[in-house]
């Protein structure tokens, strides 16, 4: 099975993640073995290396997995899931999370 996972920003106070923001995508499958997504809850911070894009921090707010099956019952079935991870600011001290 393919994974694509996508994390997208979300301001605080917003109703919605933004349209036109940075979406990081990633892509895995089930031959690179075990991929750990964040829990509902959990800290993120997005941060790019290159292409000059703004990086991200936050909670993650929620998680969507949508999967697609291409093929019939009596053929070999490929599936792939893409997974929605939605990162929504907070005001939380992130000093206080994790000592550098």
């Amino acid at each position: 099975m393919k994974y694509y996972i996508d994390y997208q920003h979300m301001p605080k106070g917003a109703a919605r993640p933004l349209d036109n923001g940075n979406v990081v995508p990633i892509e895995a499958n089930d031959k690179n073995g075990l991929v750990i997504l964040p829990n509902v809850g959990d800290f993120v911070h997005i941060e790019f290396v290159r292409g000059g894009a703004e990086g991200f921090s936050g909670k993650v707010r929620s998680r969507l997995f949508r999967y697609f099956a291409d093929g019939s019952e009596k053929e070999q079935i490929e599936t792939s899931c893409t997974v929605n991870i939605v990162v929504e600011e907070t005001d939380d001290d992130w000093g206080r999370l994790i000592k550098e």
